[in-house]
């Protein structure tokens, strides 16, 4: 049986990482895309020393042709991509009146625009084969916003809504769209700051979240145990949001 292929973006740190790490374990050829190459090379060969299959691509997913290029390299490794997992994003928190035009900028081109233009490149083959899975990362900020990030909560927001357009039309050709919603996660960017420090005190669970918690639900949507399931949310976050 030839392994899936699985894409995914932001893969050289944080959850990302985590989330390749977890597909390689699972028999997945992984291809890994990264604006730190060097990174991603690091974490594909982790996954080659435990005997699994990885390339790295280096790349700028905030361009159309940037995304036509790292399909067009992962493509010829790995063949077609079955399972793309947009988690590239950054967090830069500011007050409205702080958020720059250049800030809120970077953060719609990252977090919303690069996820409808790596999709757009890759759905095409997904259609033909009839078949694929994509899980986007969104966020507890996207359903329930707060203050000092809305450039951030706005992006996630519109994923969301994106996520689920994308899963009504791509139903029939038998691929499934769904998002993945984290709360805090004890990544080493955010572990870097104090914020986390009285976040944690609203969390029921009471603690962060490991990396490796996020990238098994990811898994689990990919699978065919969620083979019934487009369209979807999932929170993963403690307990901070229930809806």
């Amino acid at each position: 049986m030839t392994a899936r292929h699985a894409l995914v973006t932001g893969a050289a740190s944080g959850i990302g990482r985590a989330i390749a790490l977890k597909l390689a374990e699972e028999g997945c050829f992984l291809s890994l895309c990264d604006l730190d190459g060097p990174k991603a090379e690091a974490v594909a060969e982790v996954i080659r020393a435990a005997g699994g299959s990885a390339l790295a691509v280096a790349g700028d997913i905030t361009k159309e042709p940037e995304c036509r290029r790292i399909h067009s390299l992962a493509k010829k490794a790995g063949g077609p991509v079955d399972i793309l997992v947009n988690n590239a994003g950054i967090y830069p928190a500011s007050p409205v009146l702080e958020t720059t035009e250049e800030m809120w900028d970077r953060v719609m081109d990252v977090n919303l625009k690069a996820v409808f233009l790596l999709s757009k490149a890759i759905l095409p083959d997904m259609v033909e084969q009839g078949s694929g899975r994509i899980v986007n990362m969104a966020s507890i900020d996207g359903k329930k916003p707060g203050p000092g990030n809305s450039a951030y909560s706005a992006s996630k927001a519109a994923v969301i809504s994106l996520t689920r357009s994308m899963a009504a039309e791509m139903a029939p050709f038998g691929i499934r769209v769904n998002a993945v919603a984290p709360g805090w996660v004890g990544t080493e960017n955010i572990l870097k700051g104090d914020r986390w420090k009285d976040a944690v005190k609203l969390i029921p669970i009471g603690r962060l979240a490991e990396p490796a918690e996020i990238a098994g639900v990811v898994a689990w949507l990919c699978s065919e145990t969620a083979g019934y399931i487009t369209g979807e949310i999932l929170n993963v976050n403690g307990g901070m949001l229930m809806d």
